[in-house]
């Protein structure tokens, strides 16, 4: 595997499971949000029984053999950014005068995680990002407009990358610059902190804001469902 495309699928991988996750013979399985089933190298081994309710994830290439019992629900596009070579060092945001907000409290979390369900359009659990608050690697960010959590973002350090997840902006402040300025935010952030690589999993929505701040694609993954 190419290193690159390693640090972002170790980043995940890392990251997911600080998202309650538990582990049987190296098979990760989520106990609530984000409902994920996974293996660190992200392989698809035959024999795998999907539990009702999760998604298992994979960079594996399919055909119709590896697909038995399985559904493509979706799938990502795997990008990194590298700050290797970029020598422009700017002083990060001051949370304190931004509209961009670095979240302290559970009180916050939960409200966090009703915006980030309406972005996404699914149910965030708010236990899993109270959770996170704890984590030294982790940082959930808030976009402010009049006293509203308008745009959500999560940043997860693991060595010299910065994953970026849960980018979202809530419907009605869409198209407003809110995802563009999170990931310059955390952009800005990462160059201050020394990382060499920013990666994400991105979505078709969000595609053409990442190739314009210059994030390249590395390979695919791909969201499967217990076929019916």
């Amino acid at each position: 595997m190419d290193w690159v495309l390693h640090k972002n699928l170790n980043n995940l991988n890392l990251f997911w499971q600080a998202l309650n996750a538990e582990e049987q013979d190296g098979l990760f399985t989520h106990t609530s949000w984000p409902n994920k089933q996974w293996f660190a190298d992200f392989s698809l081994p035959s024999g795998i029984a999907l539990p009702a309710g999760k998604t298992f994830i994979t960079i594996a290439e399919l055909n119709s053999g590896k697909l038995s019992g399985y559904a493509v629900k979706g799938q990502l596009v795997v990008m990194n950014l590298s700050l290797k070579n970029n020598a422009k060092k700017q002083q990060p945001v001051n949370y304190t005068s931004q509209k961009i907000i670095k979240l302290t409290s559970e009180e916050s979390a939960t409200i966090w995680a009703t915006s980030c369900g309406l972005a996404f359009g699914y149910e965030i659990d708010h236990n899993v990002i109270q959770k996170l608050l704890n984590d030294p690697k982790a940082s959930v960010l808030s976009y402010i407009i009049n006293d509203q959590i308008v745009g959500t973002a999560i940043s997860y350090k693991s060595g010299d990358t910065l994953g970026i997840h849960q980018l979202g902006t809530v419907p009605g402040f869409r198209k407003m610059g809110v995802a563009a300025a999170l990931m310059e935010h955390l952009i800005i952030q990462a160059q201050y902190d020394d990382i060499d690589y920013v990666s994400l999993q991105a979505s078709k929505a969000g595609l053409h804001l990442y190739e314009k701040m210059g994030f390249q694609e590395l390979t695919k993954i791909t969201s499967l469902v217990a076929a019916e």
